[in-house]
């Protein structure tokens, strides 16, 4: 009786020990996932600070988080390499048991408290005795060759790379602290990485400024200012038009309204364009005298900056996104989805879908920014742009969720990049501007999209720098 007394007392004790270990660890590990949802909701919130190299990214003047690919100096947050050095380290997130691949990069706040190399995360909604951290790595694939693993970082801001940024979250929770700013007094600790890859919504970024599939020009005043070096170096395109009758009726380009397309220097009006992209010498616009192509005074002029193309993609979604129209859910559901456009400002930033009767954009209302702007996939019946509306990035007009979506616009209003018609072109009372921007178009392109990568969560050891 005293030997099972005794056998089963110590079979008791061990699987009271083994319960606790179970418990602590799973504190800890939903420490870890908590950590890592938090700094997932952080850079999707700050995606295009993280990814920013401007200092004076956001409207209100204040700079992205990075100091640049190559110029953080470890004061500021930022991307810094995981060098040979960093990812020989035990005590570096470059390093442990989930080595950096050479060329990666790693993201460093000074503020943080939470760790080293470590996102701001909330640790208060913890219980007392645990807390948790996560680190960021992030490395570009290039798309044409993904097997090169890690490229370097673009020369400058306007350098586009055609590469996807794929994003490494290591998320560290522990459990039964007594002290959480000494992580060594842990009893329970986990760790878990989860990847998230971004991709180009639109692929390349357009080339031209104006994109339709339907009809050219719109009634009313309209102004295009072209990519002056699209059809080849120094030959200006503005309008690129279905001409493809296999897909629908050609567009022809008739004398209807007032509509000229001008040179950049022309519609502002000066030798170089203002640093913050917006017209400051008004009004800016094209004249009949230095149109490339215009229609006035009952006279239509076409030049060689409007393409009607009978190789006109009969697809047009699929053409820019890479997926099937029939398929735009896929888009959708990597969007922010609105079902009214009076949300957006000046600091709305990324990839938006409007479903719905309209999309309104009021007057006097900026959407986006030179530096942060917008791909606004507008799939209500109507999209509407009042007076003096200023819009950056890319505005693609679809008619796959309304099959009578079109685009009108009241007043004199400018979009900042791109405008991509896959629908009808309405009504146009006052001037509707378009202005391509190259810069623009690039950062609309690339800094977007962020997902998950399927198969791509493990959990995985503990280094020593804990």
């Amino acid at each position: 009786m005293t030997l099972m007394l005794l056998y089963a007392t110590r079979i008791g004790v061990f699987e009271q020990r083994v319960s606790s270990n179970e418990a602590r660890q799973k504190v800890a590990f939903h420490a870890a996932e908590s950590a890592i949802e938090q700094g997932l909701e952080y850079v999707l919130a700050n995606t295009s600070r993280i990814f920013e190299d401007d200092a004076d990214a956001m409207p209100d003047g204040s700079g992205g988080y990075r100091a640049g690919w190559f110029a953080a100096d470890g004061t500021t947050p930022g991307w810094l390499p995981c060098t040979s050095t960093l990812i020989a380290m035990d005590d570096h997130p470059c390093g442990g048991d989930v080595p950096a691949p050479t060329g990666a990069f790693f993201y460093d706040d000074p503020a943080t408290t939470s760790g080293t190399d470590s996102l701001p995360i909330d640790t208060t909604v913890f219980p007392a005795d645990t807390t948790a951290r996560v680190s960021v790595l992030m490395c570009l694939i290039a798309f044409d060759d993904p097997a090169d693993g890690c490229i370097g970082p673009p020369s400058n801001e306007y350098e586009e790379v055609n590469a996807s940024a794929v994003i490494q979250l290591l998320g560290y929770g522990f459990a039964d602290c007594t002290d959480n700013t000494d992580l060594s007094t842990c009893k329970a600790r986990a760790s878990i990485s989860r990847p998230v890859s971004n991709y180009k919504n639109i692929g390349g970024s357009p080339s031209v400024p104006l994109v339709t599939k339907t009809t050219f020009p719109p009634t009313g005043t309209a102004e295009v200012v072209p990519n002056y070096n699209a059809g080849g170096i120094g030959v200006p395109i503005s309008v690129w038009a279905n001409n493809n009758t296999a897909c629908s009726d050609p567009v022809a380009v008739t004398g209807q309204g007032s509509w000229a397309t001008c040179e950049m220097h022309e519609w502002y009006g000066r030798d170089k364009m203002p640093d913050d992209v917006e017209c400051d010498i008004k009004p800016c616009g094209c004249t009949v005298a230095e149109a490339i192509s215009y229609s006035a005074a009952n006279t239509t002029y076409q030049g060689i900056d409007i393409v009607a193309d009978d190789t006109f993609p009969c697809d047009l979604f699929e053409f820019y996104f890479g997926v099937p129209r029939s398929r735009y859910e896929i888009i959708k559901s990597s969007a922010t989805i609105i079902n009214s456009c009076a949300s957006l400002g000046p600091y709305s930033s990324g990839l938006y879908w409007v479903s719905g009767a309209t999309c309104s954009i009021g007057s006097n209302t900026q959407i986006g920014s030179p530096n942060n702007p917008v791909i606004l996939i507008s799939a209500a019946e109507s999209t509407r742009l009042a007076g003096g509306a200023n819009i950056y990035g890319i505005v693609y007009i679809f008619d796959g969720e309304v099959s009578t979506a079109e685009l009108d616009t009241a007043g004199s209003n400018t979009v900042y990049g791109s405008v991509i018609v896959d629908a009808t072109m309405g009504n146009y009372n006052g001037t509707f501007q378009i202005v391509y921007n190259e810069s623009i178009l690039a950062k609309a392109a690339g800094n977007n999209g962020l997902g998950s990568v399927n198969g791509g969560w493990r959990d995985f050891g503990l280094p020593d720098w804990q």
